[in-house]
């Protein structure tokens, strides 16, 4: 695997390189605007990714299905809904992960949407300067989700490939999402606000996150973390790329539901 550069904020305490997992720091791979301008080339490996967290989400090499990991496995869901467990030896372009530890948790009645269930979280949250890992368990009584085929070189950008989505509805289902909620100062790295992906409790279904309605039982833990950590591929793709200018309202578009 090709060397890295790692660049690392902490807030409050800054960080040092991180080797492991680390109570309290998200780690990234890649930034969100590499992404949207169509950088699905890979660099880290799951096996790389898993040593710094056993939760978070992001994407395969070649935009190729929606990832969560969760208790420390990595899940694939394809253009097509289908879950696996992909080797270890698989690559992401773009990845978050975290050693999650719940510091806050709430539940949530049934019947509520995904606009209202981040209302309710929104107001829990003791700070909006920094990053959290939201875990959402339970029955619900709909989730709606996407998730893409995988791309080949050149590759287009992920709004054009957003174009072209697989849709999912998943009914009376049970399962998990995976989020996270980063500030909106790091618009250029990772989605802000909230951003998440789910997976059926038995390992069928899933997808990032457009919509649902809250069923009953519904718990929600948030793991606080103030270290913020992201590792640049050195790839002669990504040195190329332009990344200047405002993706605010292409990112907006590419992450909402479409009506």
């Amino acid at each position: 695997m090709k060397k890295l550069f790692a660049c690392v904020v902490g807030l409050g305490v800054w960080a040092s390189a991180v080797v492991a997992a680390e109570r309290g720091t998200l780690t990234q791979w890649s930034t969100i605007d590499a992404l949207l301008k169509g950088h699905f080339q890979a660099s880290a490996t799951l096996a790389e990714v898993r040593k710094h967290g056993d939760f978070g989400l992001g994407t395969f090499e070649g935009l190729d299905g929606e990832l969560v990991l969760l208790d420390g496995k990595v899940y694939r869901i394809d253009g097509y809904g289908k879950v696996s467990e992909p080797a270890d030896t698989v690559k992401s372009p773009f990845v978050a992960v975290a050693e999650f530890r719940a510091d806050i948790e709430l539940e949530v009645p049934a019947g509520l949407t995904l606009a209202e269930v981040q209302a309710r979280v929104d107001a829990v949250l003791p700070s909006k300067n920094v990053f959290y890992a939201i875990k959402v368990t339970g029955k619900f009584a709909e989730v709606r989700t996407r998730s893409v085929a995988g791309q080949k070189e050149p590759y287009p950008t992920l709004a054009e490939v957003v174009k072209t989505q697989s849709l999912f509805t998943l009914a009376k289902t049970e399962g998990t999402l995976a989020g996270l909620w980063c500030p909106a100062y790091v618009k250029t790295l990772n989605v802000p606000g909230y951003h998440f992906h789910f997976l059926t409790a038995d390992r069928s279904g899933g997808g990032h996150v457009l919509g649902l309605v809250t069923g009953e039982g519904v718990k929600v833990q948030v793991a606080v973390l103030r270290n913020f950590t992201v590792r640049l591929p050195e790839l002669a793709t990504f040195d190329a790329l332009d990344l200047s200018g405002d993706s605010s309202k292409v990112l907006h578009a590419v992450e909402s539901e479409r009506k």
